[in-house]
């Protein structure tokens, strides 16, 4: 069974606030802090039960991204092209 991380993980809570603290507590960077916590643990995950790792094809991704781009990859998909370009 999968673990979802979700707002009330102790790990991710703990891990976002250490991420903070290192950066010097900058001011609204709580999503990004949240984001890499999420990864990290979901990594450590992984490795701990021999699945993909993050960076890895079958990985897929660790957290959600915003709409837009979403919706171009379901709009792809659904129009049958094997990729789309990102805004990364």
């Amino acid at each position: 069974m999968e673990h979802n991380l979700g707002p009330n993980d102790p790990r991710v809570r703990e891990r976002a606030y250490q991420l903070w603290e290192q950066e010097g507590r900058p001011d609204h960077r709580h999503l990004d802090h949240w984001a890499q916590a999420v990864r990290e643990i979901e990594e450590e995950d992984r490795r701990n039960s021999g699945g993909p790792h993050v960076n890895s094809p079958e990985a897929g991704l660790a957290i959600p991204d915003d709409v837009a781009a979403r919706n171009q990859r379901e709009a792809a998909a659904h129009l049958g092209q094997s990729s789309v370009p990102s805004d990364s």
